[in-house]
Formats: C-alpha cells, structure tokens, sequence
C-alpha cells in the first residue's frame, strides 16, 4: 500500500516539473541601475605646469593618444639634443670598427671601447630623458569620450591630481539586486530584457555577466551585472533600468546547441 502511495507521489512529481520546465515562467521583474563600462580620472605620477592641452569635453579619443602635456618647451629641446648626442656616438663607433677591420695598427682597442662607452651613455640619457616626456604625458588608456577636463593650460598639476575624466559608452552594465532565494533561477549568460528611462523608451536586450556568490546579510541581497552593447549610445547611464529575466532561458538555448 505504502509503496502505491509513494509511486503516485513520484508521478504527480514528474508531471510537476516537466510543467514548469515547459512554461516560460518569469521572475519578479526588477529594477537596476545602468552603469558605464569603463569611467577613470586620469593624472600622471609628477608635479609640473600644463603646457598643451590636446582636447576637449565631449570629444572622442582613440586608444593611446595625447590627451595634455605638462612637460616644457626646453624640456623637450634637451631630449633633441641629447638624441643627436647619441647619433654623433654611434656614428663615432661605427667609424672606428671600419678603420679598425680596414687596418688594424690604426685603431686601438682602447679607442673602439671607449666609443663603444660612449655611445651606451648617451642611450642610456636618451632614455631617461624620454621616460622624463613620458612621465609627463597624458594618453588615453583606451577608446572613449572626455566627460571632464579639470586643469587649463597654464595650471600647475600636483603628483596625482586629476586632468582629464574618461568614459567609455561602447557598452554599458546594468546592476540588479536579487532576493537570495531568487539567485538559482539566474546564470552567467543568460539574457534578460532591459528597458526604462535609461533606455528612453526602448527595450533591448543585455546578458547576465556575473552572479555575485556573496550575500550581504543585512539586506539579503546580491548583486547581478548585465552587459548590453551601446554602440550608438542608446542608452544613458547613471539612470533606472527595469529588468525582465526569463527562467530557463538559458537551458533552452543550451539544448539548441547540442541539438542543432
């Protein structure tokens, strides 16, 4: 009798979960806050006065290049000269190993190593003069947008001090915080639908990137991160976002795949 029992237990079980397996269940829909994908201040590692300011607020800049420049006019002058330091010494070098390989008895040894020593010191100047320009250059880390500019031509920089604010919109994150008891039913790569006044109007799709596996335990909370492309700017950050996820989104799609 116990086992009859058990038995349809079992089935009203199955039947249970093929169910749900089969619906398009949805989760609360939640709200988040959508985020820029890259936004750093940028300063440099000296103290020296803004000589050449390369942009502007709202510009566009490529990865790598000048932003602002706080090295001098005469600072500059001293790597040109000692680069043509450097061009004399190797020229000096080389000219020693020809007359010493056309006629040996005409050059000593001590001659060619002491223009060989020559040289290397004026590379090693060069370098170091050219660490000092860099020091006190400015480049952009990567491809974005100058959001601020807080230094003008002329302004001492201290070590450290911001001068240019960057952003990058390309694409944009959106931060959800979930019920604890709702964190199984969400997975990295499974899609969600984003819209709201971030989007101003639009619905679009985004992709969880990251499930935090700590819970704070004051709120019992974590902490979900979408990904959604924003080539043409679409949306606009520091603003509301709703977020839609479907359960078993993800497992479909995996099924898909494994059965094309």
């Amino acid at each position: 009798m116990k086992s009859c029992f058990y038995l349809l237990v079992l089935i009203a079980f199955l039947r249970w979960t093929n169910g749900v397996r089969g619906s398009e269940q949805e989760l609360p829909e939640l709200v988040g806050i959508s985020l820029p994908k890259q936004r750093v201040s940028l300063g440099l590692p000296t103290e020296a006065r803004l000589s050449r300011l390369r942009v502007e607020e709202g510009q566009t800049v490529e990865a790598g290049q000048e932003l602002a420049i706080l090295y001098s006019e005469t600072e500059e002058l001293e790597r040109d000269r000692v680069a043509a330091v450097l061009k004399r010494a190797e020229f000096q070098y080389d000219s020693k190993l020809n007359l010493r390989a056309k006629n040996g008895q005409a050059i000593s040894e001590s001659e060619v190593v002491g223009a060989e020593v020559e040289r290397d010191v004026a590379r090693i100047d060069l370098k170091r003069y050219s660490s000092v320009l860099r020091d006190k250059t400015l480049v952009a880390p990567w491809r974005g947008r100058v959001l601020r500019v807080f230094k003008g031509v002329g302004e001492t920089v201290n070590r450290g001090e911001k001068v240019v604010e960057l952003v990058d919109l390309s694409s944009v994150y959106v931060d959800v915080y979930v019920e604890a008891a709702l964190l199984g039913a969400i997975q990295a790569g499974q899609t969600a639908q984003i819209s709201g006044e971030a989007l101003r109007g639009k619905s679009l799709q985004a992709v969880v990137a990251m499930v935090d596996p700590v819970v704070d335990p004051g709120s019992g909370l974590s902490r979900v991160r979408l990904s959604a492309p924003n080539p043409q700017g679409e949306i606009t950050t520091g603003l509301p976002v709703r977020v839609r996820f479907l359960l078993g989104e993800k497992t479909a799609r995996n099924e898909a795949r494994k059965n094309p």
